[in-house]
C-alpha cells in the first residue's frame, strides 16, 4: 500500500471512530445537551453531518493525481459537487453549529477556521473558472486543511490537552490555544510555500521574458 493511500486510510479511520458516537444520535436520538429541539436545528444538524462526511469521502478522489488522470471528466464533475457539499457544511456551521458550540472559549477560533474555509473555497473555484490550475490545487489543499480542522481537534484533545494546559493554568486559554494551533500552523505552512512558490515563478517568468 502507498504512503498516498495509508494516509487517507488513517485519516477515515479517525473520522469513522469521532463519527460512530455522532451516528448513533439517528437511532437514539440527538441528546438534550445539545440543544437541538426545534425541527429546524435538528435538520441542520444532520444536514451538517451528511455534507461533513461526504467531503472527507471525496477527499482522495479529488486530491490523487493518478484518478484525475485516468477520470478528468469524473474529476471535474465530483469537484463541483465537492464544492457545494462544502460551502453547504460551511453554511450549517455558521448557522447552527457555531452559534451552539460547547466550547465557549473555542468559538472566535472556529468562526475564524469556518471563514477561512469559505474564502479558500470560493477563491479555488474562481481560480478554476480562470484555468489557473495550480492556484485551484493549493487553495483546494488550503481549503481541506480547514475542513479537516473539526477532525484533528479531537484528536488533540484527546491526545496533547496536558501540554496546553502546561502552557497555561487557564483551562479556556488552554482549549482557545490548543484550538488555534489544530489549523493556525498547517494553514500558515501551506500559504507562506503558496506564497513562495508564486514569487519563484514569477521571478522564472521574468528572468525569461528578459532574455
Amino acid at each position: 500500500m502507498k504512503l498516498y493511500h495509508s494516509i487517507w486510510l488513517i485519516f477515515f479511520l479517525l473520522v469513522l471512530i469521532f463519527l460512530i458516537p455522532t451516528l448513533g444520535y439517528f437511532k437514539s436520538g440527538i441528546p438534550e445537551y445539545l440543544n437541538r429541539t426545534t425541527f429546524l436545528s435538528r435538520f441542520w444538524f444532520v444536514a451538517h453531518i451528511i455534507s461533513g462526511l461526504l467531503v472527507f469521502a471525496l477527499a482522495p478522489f479529488q486530491f490523487s493525481a493518478a484518478y484525475k488522470k485516468r477520470n478528468y471528466t469524473q474529476h471535474r464533475k465530483l469537484g463541483k459537487l465537492y464544492i457545494f457539499l462544502s460551502l453547504l457544511c460551511i453554511l450549517t456551521l455558521l448557522v447552527s453549529i457555531l452559534p451552539k458550540s460547547l466550547c465557549e472559549s473555542c468559538k472566535i477560533s472556529q468562526y475564524m477556521v469556518t471563514s477561512l474555509w469559505l474564502g479558500f473555497i470560493i477563491a479555488a473555484y474562481v481560480s478554476i473558472i480562470s484555468k489557473r490550475i495550480i492556484l485551484h490545487k493549493r487553495l483546494m489543499i488550503s481549503a481541506f486543511i480547514c475542513a479537516s480542522y473539526f477532525v484533528t481537534v479531537r484528536i488533540i484533545a484527546l491526545t496533547s490537552m496536558g501540554f496546553f494546559n502546561y502552557l497555561t493554568k487557564n483551562e479556556s486559554q488552554a482549549y482557545f490555544i490548543s484550538d488555534l494551533a489544530v489549523w493556525a500552523c498547517a494553514t500558515c505552512d501551506h500559504l507562506d510555500k503558496l506564497v513562495i512558490s508564486k514569487f519563484k515563478s514569477k521571478e522564472i517568468s521574468s528572468k525569461q521574458n528578459s532574455k
